[in-house]
């Protein structure tokens, strides 16, 4: 005992650790540009250990270092042992032990932070109501019981879960969930009919799609004209586009651009039934004055020529009536799910998003077992979140989705108003604040208060700041913080400022009071002479 005493206080273990802390600091924070801020927080600084990591783009997955929380326990147990081993009270070491303190507070403190704090955000339209706010970082697998009148007993299943697959078992639900197929990253989309022509094109907004004819009989809100066709200049092609008119309802047209002779054209597709239907039309962006050429749906045949237009177009396909549909890419995993809202839909894996302000949105192929049966396979995503699934089991009604993990709360907040201030001349804000109001039942409480920058609400242990807000000033973001031991690091560094400054303070006073105390006199030794032996006369 006395040899792993003797080690953890001794001076070299301490160096070694604060040497390992550099390293980690250098490395985690080059790791930022690859990993992203968040992940390699939580790799690097918020863990016990590192396996891998990434130095001017070249990977080193041999590269095994301590994590954050092993170099500051170690560095804390050091400190401890050094304290009680080596030091000993007096009041001449009273700063000393102040400073030693506020050092093993503020890593404590650190410690306790990661452990218990959490962040969230709450997004507020004016005049809506919310009990409950979100961490953009996690999400989880919620299933909610509609069969109680207050659809309050919800059961999530974090993702850690989801990506591990498998059977999962929970004393709130009464079947089986069984994750078949988890992406960290995805995103949805329509798998397009199986008559769909691909249209290569080059310009344009649709310059990776197919189109699909459709009979005047299966006309939908989808069903628009469409036509694919090249740009030719004397020199040989110029672009080769595929537009589309607006769909039912709509009224923005989308133009195509080409670039000709250095000038910029546009060309778009317009329904105009006083002219015969179906008008393409190219004007020239350059002449704002021009009138653009018309092109009738009938003459969309063919190579045209057109004397406003220095350039001839060649009509590959005019569709009437047809869908445009986004092309699949290769790796799209096609209709997963049998049952549910999304048994048309195909899974496209994304790569993970490491910036602050981009989400990974999972998805999860999802069956339910009971009584030793599948009751049906269902396809959910966290970019879908509010398209809920539904499952019924023993007479109840079950709702799931994947979404953003959820804190809920006691009491909700209803947002009445925001205002946004901006500097003369700029969009830079000057200030922002929402009006709030607080219903809390259990306390029969309700009230209004501001959330202005600067000026956070401290509420029930929270606090929420202004974080953000949504172009139109009708739309507020709250981050919410929840930190138990906030107020640690400044108690920590006012005991170390007040330690060094006591400490300084009986240094001076003894050094004054040497200074000023008077110098002992000079002690004087008396010689005392030997008498000679006189001679007789």
């Amino acid at each position: 005992m006395s040899r792993v005493i003797k080690f953890l206080a001794s001076l070299k273990l301490t160096v070694v650790l604060l040497a390992l802390g550099l390293v980690l600091i250098f490395i985690g924070t080059l790791a930022q540009v690859h990993e992203g801020l968040y992940n390699a927080q939580a790799r690097f600084f918020k863990s016990w250990l590192v396996v891998g990591a990434t130095l001017f783009g070249t990977k080193m997955p041999w590269l095994i270092l301590p994590g954050g929380y092993t170099i500051g326990s170690a560095l804390l147990a050091s400190l401890l042992t050094a304290h009680f081993t080596r030091f000993h009270w007096t009041w001449r070491r009273s700063g000393i032990f102040m400073t030693h303190i506020g050092v093993i507070l503020l890593l404590l403190g650190q410690l306790g932070t990661d452990m218990l704090s959490t962040e969230s955000s709450m997004r507020l339209e004016e005049g809506e109501t919310r009990n409950y706010s979100e961490d953009f970082h996690v999400n989880e697998l919620a299933f909610v019981n509609q069969s109680l009148p207050n659809n309050n007993e919800i059961v999530a299943i974090p993702e850690s879960l989801l990506a591990a697959k498998g059977e999962i078992r929970h004393a709130g639900l009464p079947f089986t969930v069984k994750i078949r197929e988890h992406w960290p990253n995805a995103v949805l989309m329509n798998i397009p009919p199986a008559d769909s022509v691909p249209v290569p094109a080059t310009d344009g907004v649709f310059t990776n799609h197919v189109v699909a004819a459709v009979v005047t009989e299966s006309a939908t809100r989808e069903t628009r004209a469409a036509v694919w066709f090249e740009v030719l200049g004397s020199n040989g092609g110029v672009a080769t586009l595929l537009i589309a008119a607006p769909l039912r309802g709509e009224r923005e047209t989308e133009r195509a651009t080409f670039i000709h002779a250095g000038r910029t054209y546009s060309a778009s597709l317009i329904f105009a039934p006083a002219m015969g239907g179906n008008m393409l039309a190219i004007a020239d962006n350059s002449d704002l004055a021009g009138r653009p050429a018309m092109i009738p749906e009938a003459d969309l045949k063919g190579e045209i020529t057109r004397p406003e237009l220095p350039f001839k177009l060649r009509i590959r396909q005019f569709w009437p009536l047809a869908e445009v549909w986004e092309k699949l890419p290769t790796n799209a995993v096609l209709r997963p799910a049998t049952d549910g809202k999304m048994t048309k839909a195909a899974v496209v894996p994304q790569p993970l998003v490491t910036d602050m302000s981009g989400r990974n949105l999972p998805a999860a192929v999802v069956e339910v077992l009971a009584g030793g049966k599948s009751l049906g396979v269902w396809l959910t995503s966290a970019r879908h979140s509010k398209l809920e699934q539904e499952v019924e089991v023993d007479g109840k009604t079950y709702e799931f989705a994947l979404r953003f993990k959820r804190f809920y709360k006691p009491y909700s907040l209803t947002l009445l108003d925001f205002t946004h201030e901006r500097y003369p001349g700029t969009d830079l804000p000057k200030d922002f604040r929402s009006r709030v109001r607080i219903d809390h039942p259990a306390k029969s409480e309700r009230r209004e208060t501001e959330i202005f920058m600067n000026n956070p609400l401290r509420y029930e242990g929270l606090t929420f700041y202004q974080a953000s807000f949504e172009p139109g000033d009708t739309v507020t973001v709250f981050q919410i913080v929840k930190n138990p031991g906030y107020l640690t690091p400044y108690l920590a560094c006012a005991l170390v400022g007040l330690g060094l400054a006591v400490q300084f303070m009986i240094h001076l006073v003894e050094f004054a009071r040497k200074r000023a105390a008077p110098a002992p006199a000079p002690v004087v030794s008396a010689k005392v002479k030997k008498s000679q032996p006189q001679k007789d006369t």
